[in-house]
């Protein structure tokens, strides 16, 4: 199902809560390349057998969290030897990550959990740059959360107004920070094309992921509906979080004596990974064995798309 306005999506499945495979949520992706960071490319996707190959190229390596550190709630086999491998000759390891669920404690607690030690000044989230632009923005006790009920959101720097199933709510707000898919539903994106109909007022994407890849399939993420309401041109919608820059500066203020050509982006997507590591001008890795191109030819995938990562690696 598509029409001028929508994107892309798999045969027989609800607009407003599609169910993507990897095939249509790579054609998503570039129905809104026109929305995505414009990049060079100047690698040519070479072949390495891990990230040991290339420890001598970069300082500093920068990890995609799903797809490539875990795959939902389950690290992926060789992630955390590889992270201390890394460390151990003396680089630099950071997460960037679009799980705008986890406020920074939360996100601090899950990597530990999952069996690795990364220091709080090394993850930056999606959801700290969204945070920011919201303040900005002038974001308080007037401004909605989407995706997560009361409660859920953990520690957030203004008290939110959280909608719900309530209409009168979504119309209260004067703007909205998108979270989560957690618990959003074709109804509360529908209740939120509404309201933005009406009335057009901010909306900040917290997590521009399409997809994300869980132990049983795909799950369809913020972005999506992000990029639909700004496709059907509703509401101010801004984006934070790969590919966009505000989450690639959160890196360069913690790290500020890194220099960009000597940091290495790691993902397992073209269109937010690689297409965002090299924007902000780092080097790119792509990651084939897990994640969206998991049994998928990456090489067809790149080909089609122009999107070329520097190198190519199963598994870090």
């Amino acid at each position: 199902m598509t029409s001028v306005h929508a994107l892309p999506i798999p045969d027989g499945q609800d607009p407003l809560a599609p169910a993507f495979d990897s095939d249509t949520a790579f054609k998503a992706y570039e129905a809104v390349r026109g929305l995505l960071p414009e990049a060079r490319f100047k690698g040519a996707g070479a072949a390495r057998t891990d990230l040991g190959a290339l420890v001598d190229e970069f300082d500093m390596f920068v990890f995609d969290a799903f797809g490539v550190l875990n795959v939902g709630d389950t690290p992926i086999p060789g992630a955390v030897e590889r992270v201390r491998m890394l460390r151990a000759r003396g680089k630099t390891c950071v997460v960037v990550t679009n799980a705008a669920s986890y406020d920074p404690a939360a996100s601090l607690a899950k990597f530990t959990r999952l069996g690795f030690d990364f220091p709080s000044t090394d993850i930056a989230t999606s959801r700290q740059a969204a945070e920011e632009a919201a303040i900005a923005r002038g974001a308080n006790e007037n401004w909605a959360v989407l995706g997560m009920d009361a409660g859920e959101a953990g520690a957030l720097p203004f008290q939110p107004l959280h909608p719900g199933d309530d209409a009168e709510l979504y119309d209260r707000a004067e703007g909205f920070l998108f979270l989560s898919n957690l618990r959003w539903t074709a109804h509360r994106q529908a209740l939120l094309e509404a309201t933005l109909t009406r009335r057009s007022r901010p909306v900040i994407i917290a997590n521009p992921d399409i997809i994300a890849p869980r132990e049983g399939g795909l799950s369809t993420e913020p972005g999506y509906f992000g990029y639909r309401l700004a496709k059907l041109g509703l509401g101010s919608v801004e984006f934070h979080g790969k590919p966009f820059p505000s989450v690639y500066d959160l890196v360069r203020r913690t790290h500020p004596a890194a220099r960009d050509g000597r940091i290495c982006m790691v993902g397992d997507t073209l269109h937010t990974d690689v297409l965002g590591g090299a924007a902000a001008g780092w080097g790119t890795v792509l990651v084939s064995d897990h994640g969206l191109f998991k049994g998928v030819d990456v090489r067809e995938k790149i080909a089609a798309c122009g999107i070329v990562p520097d190198y190519i690696v199963p598994a870090i």
